[in-house]
């Protein structure tokens, strides 16, 4: 009914703006108002299209600018760096896990902001919204990430083909001993500091995306990830140093099980085999201490 579908119009525009007033007048008063409704206005992002601007402009996000203050996008965006091209982003069980996210490492270093998105809808909403002013939204834990500027990047890639040919062989043989668990093993850009990382293909679910529909009782295949590989770091230089000496040597199983299990804790994952894991540090534990 054409009549029905203007009131409901009406009446959703008149509480935007009630909304919007709140925001820009009390700006207390609308901390309170989203801690208690912030996740009904998100699930507006993907069910009302029409509203989807205005309801971007009302959000607010934990970030890494802040460890307890939530920010606007329109706070975010101003305080990009002239470098910066888009909004990233994190999604995760909680904010202390996502705040510890290896995966942040990069954007650190570049004095880039992450927002740091922990409710279940989030998952849901930011598989809809793709830019926010002109910005897209891009999250840090999928696909590759290419950061700074021009000449950053071609310097980045000029090095990271010197190293691909340096560790290729390396990387090929953790890929075969973790063939049930990842897909590719690769190079990283996001790490500095941490040895390794899984990260999701660009079009694949995150594991929050298959814990929320196995929840709802669908029946979700094992999505198999990227294992991406910081080479500066000091334990993938002994293992390339290993590898190179001896490409069976039997330690190399045992040292790709421990960073695929290093890394799947990193994020506040599950490990595959928790007994297993735990016999191999044990083993490494011995051997360190013998």
């Amino acid at each position: 009914n054409r009549q029905i579908q203007r009131m409901r119009n009406g009446i959703v525009g008149k509480v935007l703006d009630e909304f919007k007033a709140m925001r820009d007048t009390d700006a207390d008063q609308y901390a309170t108002f989203w801690e208690e409704f912030g996740k009904v206005l998100k699930e507006g992002l993907f069910q009302d299209r029409d509203n989807q601007e205005t309801l971007l402009g009302l959000l607010r996000a934990a970030s890494t600018n802040d460890d307890v203050a939530l920010t606007s996008l329109d706070a975010y965006v101003d305080r990009m760096p002239p470098a910066q091209e888009a909004i990233y982003y994190m999604t995760g069980e909680s904010r202390k896990k996502i705040a510890g996210s290896p995966h942040l490492e990069a954007f650190r270093a570049k004095g880039y902001e992450v927002l740091l998105l922990s409710d279940p809808v989030d998952e849901i909403w930011t598989q809809s919204v793709f830019e926010y002013k002109g910005k897209k939204l891009q999250s840090v834990g999928k696909g590759a990430v290419d950061l700074g500027t021009e000449a950053e990047k071609k310097e980045a890639e000029e090095k990271r083909q010197e190293q691909q040919k340096e560790y290729g062989a390396l990387f090929d043989c953790l890929k075969e001993k973790l063939a049930e668990h990842v897909k590719e093993v690769r190079l990283s850009n996001r790490l500095t500091e941490s040895a390794v990382c899984l990260v999701t293909d660009a079009y694949d679910m995150t594991p929050q995306v298959e814990k929320l529909m196995r929840a709802m009782g669908q029946d979700v295949p094992e999505v198999k990830r990227i294992l991406e590989v910081n080479a500066a770091h000091p334990i993938l230089e002994r293992l390339h140093a290993i590898h190179a000496a001896d490409a069976s040597d039997a330690r190399l199983e045992d040292y790709a099980a421990l960073l695929y299990g290093q890394a799947a804790l990193a994020e506040g994952g599950q490990l595959p085999d928790p007994a297993g894991f735990s016999k191999l540090v044990a083993k490494l534990m011995a051997q360190t201490l013998s």
